[in-house]
């Protein structure tokens, strides 16, 4: 059977994605402690660089080692699908070059095929469980799963690996042969995802944050690490539907409402490279900036890019968008995204799928909360990453010298949030026990 999973994005425009052979996934925001999982070893967060920008790689990604002993892959971040699978040897010319070679299963002590029959093998190929994605413009990648351990992040970090579930491709075409990361790293509900595999083994709780910056960024998996995504504002909290759907009742936009109501539900989509309203909702949006920049005083170097230095950008207005009682500052540096020097053009465009991609989660520390179906986001200075070379003093730590007196999980920063409300949140402090 087809089953729609997600998105991806292809400069201006958008494919969708189809995945053949995948398992079923499985009033306001609550304020209780999250329930931590019981088992020897577990730990609070693992944590990871992310590479990429919006220019050039036009994806962010993280590194990981997969197989005993460890072979390095490098995936992109996708909260907008479900599978995780890159090229293996088993792929030859079918597959093309990538920054990672192709994984060998031969090599590695831990790995084992998924065989038909077993529990959430949908589709089957020469008693192998199989997989077929499928995008609208062509885009194609079919293989087979198996099951092997995965480290997240490069062999710097201290983190613990686990058995997970990936997809080894067999054939890859067009933008999948082309990309420069090795393969993808499926993050939404659907299907075998990386995420729903490590709370079961090494992490304590279904929750993960991604932080991205104009290049690189920063990603933990069971929790918040607050060096690793310093923000001095509490987290905002929005409940998510299906499938990481948050609902956008306004965007305000130099202290004015721009739309007479509810902009409808929209996913939050990291492997997106631009962000997607509704035609109608795109001209206003663009209306408004073009306003500002004829107050401002900024010229345009084109139709849909704005001609502008960094200290222009830092005093050009910003978008307020408002998910119930949460508000998200969407910065210039957001909205428009630099293109080259002095040159930022518009990061969101017109689609009949809304989602709000890389450009929106820009310079923000955001939590995916499954276990409580939440969505929390504040701003932060999210560290820049060019190049998976680890100098001394950067955020990445390794056997006894880890720093982990930073982190703060997740009920805390409900605590944080609650106290900073003053006697608001006392109340709410006592409500939950």
């Amino acid at each position: 059977h087809l089953r729609l999973v997600g998105m991806r994005s292809i400069s201006h425009g958008f494919v969708l994605l189809v995945i053949s052979g995948l398992a079923d996934g499985v009033g306001g925001v609550p304020v209780f402690s999250l329930t931590r999982r019981l088992g020897p070893a577990r730990r609070l967060a693992e944590e990871a660089r992310l590479y990429g920008d919006l220019t050039q790689l036009k994806a962010f990604h993280v590194d990981v080692l997969v197989g005993t002993p460890g072979q390095l892959q490098s995936l992109i971040v996708d909260t907008g699908s479900g599978q995780t699978a890159f090229p293996c040897t088993t792929c030859g010319e079918g597959c093309g070059q990538h920054m990672d070679p192709p994984f060998d299963p031969t090599t590695s002590s831990t790995f084992r095929w998924v065989r038909c029959g077993e529990k959430g093998c949908d589709s089957c190929m020469k008693d192998q469980c199989s997989y077929n994605v499928k995008y609208v413009e062509g885009s194609e990648i079919s293989g087979h799963f198996f099951e092997d351990v995965l480290h997240l992040g490069s062999a710097q970090r201290a983190n613990k690996k686990g058995p997970v579930w990936m997809g080894c491709h067999t054939r890859e075409t067009k933008l999948f042969r082309s990309q420069v990361p090795a393969g993808i790293m499926g993050l939404n509900e659907d299907g075998w995802n990386v995420l729903e595999s490590l709370a079961d083994g090494p992490i304590e709780k279904e929750v993960f944050a991604l932080c991205l910056s104009e290049t690189g960024g920063s990603m933990t998996v069971g929790g918040l690490n607050d060096t690793w995504m310093p923000s001095s504002e509490p987290f905002q909290w929005t409940p998510y539907s299906s499938r990481y759907h948050v609902a956008l009742d306004q965007i305000s936009f130099n202290g004015k409402d721009l739309f007479p109501g509810s902009l409808g539900e929209f996913m939050l989509d990291s492997g997106a490279q631009f962000s997607y309203f509704s035609g109608r909702q795109v001209m206003k949006l663009e209306e408004a900036i073009r306003d500002a920049a004829s107050k401002q005083k900024v010229s345009w170097s084109s139709i849909s890019c704005l001609k502008a230095g960094e200290d222009e950008m830092d005093r050009f207005p910003n978008m307020t968008l408002h998910f119930g009682d949460a508000t998200f500052v969407w910065r210039a540096k957001g909205y428009m995204f630099r293109k080259e020097a002095n040159k930022w053009c518009y990061s969101f465009f017109a689609s009949t799928h809304f989602m709000l991609g890389a450009s929106f989660m820009l310079d923000h520390a955001i939590i995916f909360d499954r276990e409580e179906k939440k969505i929390g986001f504040a701003p932060s200075s999210c560290p820049h990453f060019a190049s998976r070379d680890v100098t001394s003093g950067d955020l990445d730590w390794n056997g006894e010298t880890r720093n982990t007196a930073t982190f703060q999980d997740i009920s805390a920063a409900w605590e944080t949030a609650k106290a900073s409300a003053g006697w608001l949140g006392w109340l709410l402090l006592w409500m939950s026990g």
